[in-house]
């Protein structure tokens, strides 16, 4: 795992770099770390990480502006964006954060964050196979938002469009990565990775800019709300 840790405050440059170096050690994850006190110099390097560990205050530019500018030439970057204030945090999704943490880091936090880390990445390479019209497609798993039953169909939302397959959501269902996908109601499947909220009554769901709501039923609520904390990192 190539990992890149973005601060420029120093003393917290160092701290984080410790704990993840014993976090990744803990887990068994070889890695190779790289330390940067200006967002600028990790850009310009144009290395594609595959995790990122980005301070959002910073003096020259702020976390979230490098993020935005990594995602333009490495979009499979799991950025983690490490912060002294939450204000910041509908923005930061809204750059695809992987995590996003107020500091200082709590370790348990950091553990179940890097195994998460590691499923997504291992996974980063998993297609959905499925038959459009008479054409045979592979639709990357990361880009489903949520897949949900259309009468005997099941329709995909993803990031380029939506797309409408003439095979029963249960066997859809089957295929989707355990993982981060989770039922939110009986016709609806929802990628973990783009929800920004939910209630009891919907999941909303963000990419590029654009809001997606998925229904959520009385039935999944707490069944999704335990595996969203499992998967977010926060099971302290």
């Amino acid at each position: 795992m190539r990992i890149a840790i973005c601060d420029d405050d120093e003393r917290c440059l160092e701290e984080e770099h410790a704990m993840i170096a014993e976090a990744a050690e803990e887990l068994g994850i070889a890695y190779d770390t790289e330390l940067f006190t200006d967002p600028a110099e990790l850009i310009a390097g144009r290395v594609k990480y595959d995790v990122i560990f980005m301070d959002v205050e910073m003096r020259s530019m702020s976390g979230i502006e490098a993020a935005e500018a990594i995602h333009g030439y490495n979009r499979s970057a799991l950025i983690f964006f490490v912060t002294n204030h939450e204000g910041y945090m509908d923005e930061a999704l809204n750059k695809h954060a992987f995590r996003f943490w107020v500091k200082p880091i709590n370790r348990q936090r950091l553990i179940y964050g890097m195994e998460s880390a590691v499923r997504e990445i291992n996974s980063s390479n998993t297609y959905l196979q499925v038959t459009i019209g008479s054409r045979l497609a592979r639709i990357p798993m990361n880009d489903i938002i949520y897949a949900c039953a259309k009468n005997k169909m099941t329709s995909l939302v993803t990031t380029g469009g939506t797309v409408e397959i003439k095979e029963p959501f249960k066997n859809i269902l089957a295929r989707l990565n355990g993982g981060y996908f989770c039922r939110s109601h009986a016709s609806y499947c929802v990628n973990l990775n783009y929800v920004v909220r939910y209630d009891k009554e919907k999941v909303v769901c963000r990419s590029g800019g654009a809001e997606y709501e998925a229904y959520m039923s009385k039935r999944c609520y707490g069944g999704f709300a335990r595996q969203f904390i499992r998967w977010a990192g926060d099971n302290v």
